[in-house]
């Protein structure tokens, strides 16, 4: 009997742990439909996940404090110094007249001029910036769509491959405990008879 009901107990947890994920369309059984509790609730599960990570994980404020770091300002600077150069090389160049006046001293005064009001005007770009990209970004919505879009046998997978010896731990619990309530029936009807 303790066999028996280990063997039982191993079972049901291991159905239990592979109804996780499988199966993973609805099929009818009995009258009563069976899905696994990821396919059931992928679309459920992706818009909570969505939620929780822009409330908890990473939000466009998250994102403005990135880029108004000093750090990421020089880095934006940089990019734009070197951009100017090339457009006042390459672009300006091209022309006669204008190459003519931004030669030398001249040209060295326009770019510092407008490296100087670019550097002072960053904070409001930046700000500008982000506000518009904040009403296009919704963190919530596109990690929602992509948790409803991933393939649920990959997504299986990687779940095993992370939880594989506590998902195994789970079935040889079953079993032990199978056992125990069978050895405690042994002992009952022992006891009784």
């Amino acid at each position: 009997m303790p066999f028996i009901s280990a063997a039982i107990g191993w079972f049901t947890n291991y159905l239990a742990v592979k109804m996780i994920f499988r199966p993973y369309k609805s099929i009818k059984i009995l009258g009563v439909n069976i899905q696994g509790l990821i396919p059931r609730r992928q679309n459920e599960m992706a818009d909570s996940i969505g939620q929780t990570v822009e409330k908890e994980l990473i939000s466009p404020n998250d994102i403005k404090n990135i880029l108004n770091k000093k750090d990421v300002h020089q880095d934006i600077h940089r990019v734009i110094e070197e951009q100017l150069d090339i457009f006042l090389q390459n672009k300006l160049s091209e022309n006669p007249m204008i190459a003519m006046f931004i030669q030398g001293e001249a040209g060295l005064q326009i770019k510092k001029s407008l490296l100087t009001h670019l550097e002072n005007e960053l904070p409001n770009y930046m700000e500008l910036l982000l506000e518009a990209v904040e009403k296009h970004m919704d963190f919530s919505a596109i990690v929602s769509e992509k948790i409803k879009g991933f393939d649920l046998s990959k997504f299986e997978d990687i779940i095993y491959d992370i939880c594989s010896k506590e998902l195994k731990m789970i079935e040889i619990l079953g079993g032990v405990l199978g056992f125990i309530i069978g050895a405690i029936q042994v002992a009952l009807l022992i006891w009784v008879q």
